[in-house]
């Protein structure tokens, strides 16, 4: 208690005059608390379920991006396992020449031995170790044969084999849903998409109008970028022959060595004659006369006498008597009169050199055959060339060749079918050549159903409509279309990490088919992305 004044002689007291002032800002700030916090639960669980929504449209973009990396890596793949079966080919009939010159060149020491037979003592021994030298060549030669009956067959089917599979990869990418409760068109591609959303939310979907929409923008930017035969099969084969031969390993491309045996003998000079042994011999995959491409080796070695003589261009060592000494070829198709590539008929290689800028400069070049041998061993040459017109291997059945098409080396036409860049795309060309910069996108929309959000009217069990007279405690959280949607864009592309996987030329390497670095990432939507999808789903 305390005194106030007085006033007329009285004393006033006053007592606890502030009650209930307090009670009355309470009575005002408590609905305002209450809806804040409503408001901020309600904002809350609308943007987790937002978050949730955008990762599912993440993850399923992102996934069927990397199921088209999967794909152009498994056709980078198989086109190396191509170019290693074409060079497998050119292994087994550089082989199969190289036998055939060996027996040639041990029934022509048989023949030497037979000269001397008459030699008392020493010419029996010679007899029988040549003997022994020709049996033993022919034997080779005959095991060689038979394998190689067995070994481009075999090639054949599994070149075939891969080529159909870069075929089925791709239609199960895009066109059949390998597994089930795929809801929409697309193949692995949508089905993996669909499966990645129900593990980010397991309440979403993607909705089928953006999707059937963007499958077919992005299908049709696929089919013009990526060709069977690059969209031109002449080409195609040109090129790949071109990475087949820079594939050869040293005894396919070249084998100029003299036997170990010989190379004493490889060159001796009496003035004015040089006396020298010469071995040539090679393989190559070109196109012959009927435009087929075939593999062919040839392999000589020749006694050649020179002598010093002297003309109006100049003095020099000049001779033209050759002697034979062995010799062989075979080829891998062209029927059973085959023209083996002569020093007037070099075959020709289309080289494209690293690409500085599109479409990249095409360099032809004419390529001397065999290592040389009809310019070293022109005599020699002839004869293997007219002991071996035989083809070396059939393309298997001819039935079965038809039917498979393009797929196999016979009915292609030496080199079979593969995927590659199309060269003449429009959409490579504004890239610069760069396929990695060309790639199309994918673009999903995630949709989650706004009414199954977890909200305080399925939390806290408060109603969003009142009865008549009564307050409604819920602020309502809109959504367009009654829907919780995320957008999300990917695209695969192309890297090769120089790091760790450097070229040995220190050029950078653009996207190609050949090589298999291709990844997926994430892109930026930008507003033509979403203006875009907005008018197709009618929002505003």
């Amino acid at each position: 208690m305390r005194i106030l004044g007085l006033k007329s002689g009285s004393l006033i007291v006053g007592k606890h005059t502030e009650y209930g002032q307090a009670a009355l800002f309470t009575t005002v700030l408590i609905p305002i608390v209450l809806l804040t916090a409503l408001f901020v639960f309600n904002t809350g669980q609308l943007a987790a379920t937002k978050l949730k929504t955008q990762n599912a449209a993440d993850a399923a973009a992102f996934s069927a991006m990397k199921m088209e990396a999967r794909e152009l890596n498994f056709i980078s793949y198989t086109n190396r396992a191509m170019i290693a079966n074409q060079v497998a080919i050119g292994q087994t009939i550089s082989l199969v020449s190289w036998s055939h010159y060996v027996k040639t060149f041990g029934l022509n020491i048989q023949r030497l031995g037979a000269l001397v037979s008459w030699i008392p003592v020493v010419g029996q021994a010679t007899v029988t170790i040549t003997n022994a030298i020709a049996q033993t060549t022919n034997a080779l030669d005959q095991g060689i044969d038979a394998a190689s009956k067995v070994i481009l067959p075999a090639l054949d089917i599994a070149d075939a084999a891969l080529s159909g599979a870069q075929e089925i990869y791709h239609m199960t990418n895009g066109i059949f849903d390998p597994g089930s409760g795929n809801t929409n068109p697309g193949g692995a591609i949508t089905a993996v998409a669909e499966q990645m959303v129900k593990l980010n939310d397991p309440d979403a979907r993607i909705n089928g109008m953006v999707l059937t929409t963007n499958l077919s923008q992005y299908f049709i930017h696929r089919g013009d970028l990526i060709k069977r035969w690059g969209g031109n099969k002449e080409n195609a084969q040109a090129r790949m022959a071109y990475m087949i031969n820079a594939s050869r390993d040293g005894f396919t491309r070249e084998r100029n060595d003299l036997p170990s045996v010989l190379r004493p003998l490889g060159s001796l000079t009496i003035f004015p004659f040089k006396v020298g042994i010469t071995k040539s011999g090679g393989g190559q995959i070109a196109m012959d006369k009927s435009g087929t491409y075939a593999w062919s080796g040839m392999d000589t070695l020749s006694l050649r006498v020179w002598a010093w003589s002297c003309r109006w261009s100049g003095c020099g060592w000049r001779g033209g008597l050759e002697a034979p000494l062995g010799w062989g070829a075979a080829q891998s198709g062209g029927g059973n009169e085959y023209d083996y590539f002569r020093s007037s008929y070099h075959y020709q290689e289309i080289n494209s050199p690293p690409q500085s800028h599109f479409p990249p400069p095409v360099i032809t070049q004419d390529i001397p055959p065999y290592g040389h041998s009809w310019d070293r061993n022109p005599q020699t040459s002839r004869l293997a060339s007219y002991s071996h017109p035989e083809e070396q291997d059939t393309y298997g059945n001819s039935a079965s060749s038809e039917a498979l098409g393009d797929s196999h080396r016979r009915s292609a036409g030496g080199i079979t079918r593969y995927q590659d860049f199309n060269r003449s795309s429009t959409a490579l060309d504004s890239s610069e050549g760069d396929p990695a910069d060309a790639m199309p996108s994918y673009i999903v929309v995630v949709e989650h159903a706004r009414q199954i959000v977890r909200d305080a009217s399925t939390a806290l069990g408060i109603s969003h409509t009142t009865g008549q007279g009564k307050m409604n405690m819920i602020l309502p959280q809109s959504a367009q279309g009654g829907q919780v949607r995320a957008l999300a864009k990917a695209q695969t592309y192309f890297r090769r990490p120089a790091s760790l996987w450097q070229r040995g030329d220190k050029y950078h390497e653009r996207g190609n088919l050949f090589s298999p670095f291709w990844e997926a990432r994430l892109v930026d939507t930008n507003m033509a992305d979403r203006t875009q999808y907005a008018a197709l789903l009618g929002l505003h």
